[in-house]
C-alpha cells in the first residue's frame, strides 16, 4: 500500500467533525462525536486527486459502516439541491482500524465536505476536501437578463474542482457549494443563479488557496412593485404586484410590523395578511439580498383627531369633547401629567369621546392609541395663570364652603410653601345666581382677614355681596402676621363659604419674591424651541414687572457640555448665552440651578410688543427648562 508523505492535518476549527442528529435530514448539532462515539479528527492529503488514497483519523472508525464523498457527474433537479454522494461501502475501504481508514477518492468526487455514516449517525467534516488539478475557467453563459433561480453554465478545465461560485450580494456575497451544483463534469458546471444574488461579479474558489473572479459581470434583475390593495382592514388579505417577487424573504408593514407570505408561481404577486399592530404607510419588502425596496402607501383604518373643545384655559372639572374619525377602533387614552384613564373615565359615541378634566392634567398631548404602532393626539393647555395654588370649579350654593385646613395633608403643604412672606392674594370666583354672596375668614371660621371689609355688605360687614356681575376677583394684601397667623406652624389656614358663587383659582405672589412667568418640562436638546410668555407681553403687565428685575431660568443640565441661549421673543437679537465650559455658568447652575438675565427697558418694551406670534423669550440649547421667574433681585 502507498504511504503518504503527508497528511493534511486541520485546524482546530476543521479539525472536529459534525454530529448529525438525523442521517436523513442532515439536521446539524455542534457536538464533534456521534452518539456512538465516533469522531473524526483529520483527513488527508488535501488538495487531492481523484483515485487517490485519502486518510481519515479519528476515534471509534471500527464503527464506521461508509464513507460518502460529495459527488458530480449527475443531472440534479430544482432549487433545493439535496446531497448527492458517491458512497464507499467498508468492504471497499483499503484499509481500516479503530484510528483510521483509508479509501480511494472516487472519480464523480467534487469539492465539499465528507460524510462518515456510523449506524443511523452520520458524522461531518468542517474541512473540505479539494483537488489538485489547475482549474482554468473559459466561459459563462448567460450573463445577462438573469433571474434568480436561473441556471448558469460554468464551462473550462478542470472546473469540477471548483468548490464554490459567489456571487455579489448586500448580505456579503451569496455563495453556491460545489455539492448545490445542478451538474458537474470535468469542462462543465451548471448552477442556479440563488436567491441573495445581485449583479456584479462572481468569484471562484477551490476551496484551498485558488481564486479567480470572472472577467466580466453578470446582470441580474431585481424584485419591482408596481401595485398594492390601497387599504384594508386587520386580518384581512391583500396583494403586492410585480416582478422577480420569489427572492423577496420577508414582508414589513409600517411600524416594523412582519407578516407571513405567500408567492405565486410566475413570481408576480404577494398575497399576505395584514397584521393587528400594522398602521398606514408603504410596505418594505427586504430582499434575500439585504435590499429593502417599498410599495406604495398603504392605508388601514386609523384614529384621527381633529377638534378638541376646550381646548386651551382648561382647569379641573372641565369637560373635553375631542372629536375625529375611528374612534370605535380606541383601545385607551392618556392624560398628560394624569396617564391612563380607565374605561370608565371616558365616553365614546360615534366619532366624539368626552373626558373629564382631572387635578393633576397638565399642559400637552392626550393621546388616543389604536394598537402598539397607531395613536393620534391633540395638544391641550391648562390655564396659565402664575403663582397660582389652587385651581379648578368649586360651586358655593346654599352656603356650602371650601377651605384649606392643618389637617388637609398635600393641600395644606402646598398652600404653606407658597404664603412663605407677606404677598397679594387673589380669589377669582364667578357668580351663578342673582343674588352671589360670600364670607372669607381665617380656618377657625372667625378671624377676620384684612382688605377684605371694603366690599358693599350687609349686617355690620358679615357678608361680602360679590361687586360685580363681570365677576371681579378680590384682591387681598396680607401683613407678614396674618401669613404666619394662616399658614405657619400649627396656622388656621383659610374658609371661603357663601352662595352663589364658583371658586375658580387661588393666587399668591410674595412681595419682592420670585413670580413664575412659565413653568413646564422643555427638553432643548432634541431642536425644540419654545416661545416663553405670551405675544404681547401679558405676564409682564399683569405683575408690573420693571426693568432692573432678575429672570430666572430654571435648568436640569445633561453634564458637563452643556449650553443655554435666550433671545427676544420674536427672534430678535439674542440676549444672553451660556454654556457649561465657563465656570461661572456652571457654578451658578450647580449652586441655584437657574441662570439669571437682568431686564433692560427695551426687553421689556420688546416683550410688550404683540408681533402676531411669539412670546416674552424664545430659548435653545442642550438643557432642560422647568420654571422661568422674575423678582426683585
Amino acid at each position: 500500500m502507498k504511504k503518504f508523505k503527508n497528511i493534511f492535518i486541520l485546524s482546530v476549527v476543521a479539525l472536529l467533525g459534525l454530529q448529525l442528529a438525523a442521517c436523513s435530514d442532515d439536521d446539524y448539532n455542534t457536538n464533534p462525536y456521534s452518539k456512538s462515539g465516533v469522531n473524526l479528527l483529520a483527513f488527508g492529503p488535501s488538495p487531492n486527486t481523484r483515485s487517490g488514497e485519502l486518510r481519515i483519523t479519528g476515534t471509534n472508525l471500527n464503527q464506521v459502516s461508509k464513507v460518502v464523498f460529495p459527488a458530480g457527474n449527475v443531472e440534479r433537479a430544482g432549487r433545493n439541491v439535496a446531497y448527492i454522494g458517491a458512497e464507499i461501502e467498508r468492504s471497499s475501504f483499503l484499509s481500516a482500524d479503530n484510528e483510521n481508514i483509508f479509501v480511494t477518492i472516487p472519480e464523480t468526487a467534487v469539492p465539499g465536505t465528507i460524510r462518515l455514516v456510523a449506524g443511523n449517525d452520520t458524522i461531518v467534516s468542517e474541512g473540505l476536501i479539494t483537488f489538485e488539478e489547475p482549474i482554468e475557467v473559459a466561459s459563462v453563459t448567460p450573463t445577462e437578463n438573469l433571474n434568480a433561480g436561473d441556471e448558469i453554465t460554468i464551462k473550462g478545465e478542470y472546473v469540477y474542482n471548483i468548490a464554490t461560485v459567489t456571487f455579489s450580494s448586500g448580505i456579503s456575497g451569496a455563495p453556491v457549494a460545489a455539492e448545490q451544483f445542478t451538474y458537474v463534469s470535468r469542462n462543465e458546471v451548471r448552477l442556479l443563479v440563488p436567491l441573495a444574488a445581485e449583479s456584479g461579479v462572481i468569484n471562484f474558489s477551490d476551496g484551498a488557496d485558488w481564486e479567480e473572479t470572472y472577467k466580466d459581470t453578470i446582470a441580474i434583475n431585481t424584485a419591482t412593485v408596481s401595485d398594492i390593495t390601497p387599504s384594508a382592514d386587520f386580518g384581512q388579505q391583500i396583494q403586492i404586484t410585480g416582478s422577480n417577487l420569489h427572492i423577496v424573504e420577508s414582508v414589513m408593514f409600517a411600524g416594523g410590523i412582519s407578516a407571513d407570505f405567500t408567492v405565486s408561481a410566475d413570481h408576480k404577486t404577494i398575497t399576505t395578511t395584514v397584521p393587528a399592530d400594522a398602521k398606514s404607510g408603504p410596505v418594505s419588502l427586504v430582499l434575500y439580498s439585504g435590499e429593502a425596496i417599498s410599495t406604495p402607501d398603504f392605508a388601514v383604518p386609523t384614529v384621527t383627531i381633529t377638534s378638541a373643545s376646550p381646548k386651551n384655559d382648561l382647569v379641573e372639572g372641565d369637560i373635553v369633547t375631542l372629536t375625529g374619525e375611528n374612534f370605535d377602533r380606541v383601545t385607551g387614552v392618556t392624560l398628560p401629567g394624569h396617564g391612563d384613564l380607565q374605561s370608565t373615565e371616558y365616553t365614546i359615541s360615534g366619532n366624539t369621546l368626552t373626558f373629564t378634566v382631572p387635578e393633576d392634567m397638565t399642559d400637552g398631548d392626550v393621546v388616543l392609541k389604536q394598537n402598539a404602532n397607531i395613536s393620534a393626539a391633540i395638544t391641550l393647555e391648562m390655564r396659565k395663570l402664575f403663582g397660582v395654588v389652587w385651581q379648578g370649579k368649586e360651586n358655593l350654593n346654599g352656603w356650602s364652603n371650601w377651605g384649606v385646613f392643618n389637617w388637609d395633608g398635600d393641600k395644606w403643604t402646598k398652600f404653606q410653601q407658597a404664603f412663605s412672606g407677606p404677598g397679594e392674594l387673589t380669589i377669582h370666583m364667578v357668580v351663578t345666581n342673582d343674588n352671589p354672596m360670600y364670607k372669607i375668614r381665617m380656618g377657625d371660621w372667625a378671624t377676620r382677614i384684612s382688605g377684605a371689609a371694603p366690599f358693599e355688605s350687609e349686617d355690620g360687614g358679615e357678608w361680602i355681596i360679590h361687586p360685580k356681575a363681570d365677576n371681579a376677583d378680590l384682591v387681598l394684601n396680607l401683613t407678614a402676621s396674618e401669613v404666619a397667623e394662616m399658614f405657619g406652624d400649627g396656622g388656621k389656614g383659610i374658609v371661603i363659604w357663601g352662595d352663589g358663587i364658583q371658586l375658580q383659582y387661588i393666587k399668591y405672589v410674595v412681595a419682592g419674591g420670585e413670580v413664575p412667568i412659565w413653568e413646564g418640562n422643555e427638553d432643548l436638546s432634541d431642536g425644540h424651541q419654545p416661545y416663553i410668555g405670551s405675544d404681547g407681553g401679558a405676564e409682564f403687565t399683569a405683575n408690573n414687572v420693571q426693568a432692573g428685575q432678575v429672570v430666572r431660568f430654571y435648568v436640569t443640565v445633561p453634564g458637563a457640555e452643556w449650553w443655554f441661549q435666550v433671545f427676544e421673543g420674536h427672534w430678535g437679537p439674542m440676549y444672553v448665552e451660556w454654556n457649561g465650559a465657563k465656570a461661572e455658568d456652571a457654578a451658578q447652575v450647580a449652586a441655584e440651578g437657574c441662570l439669571k438675565l437682568t431686564l433692560t427697558q427695551d426687553m421689556i418694551d420688546a416683550a410688550l410688543k404683540p408681533g402676531g406670534w411669539g412670546g416674552i423669550f424664545v430659548i435653545q440649547g442642550s438643557v432642560t427648562v422647568t420654571k422661568v421667574t422674575v423678582a426683585n433681585q
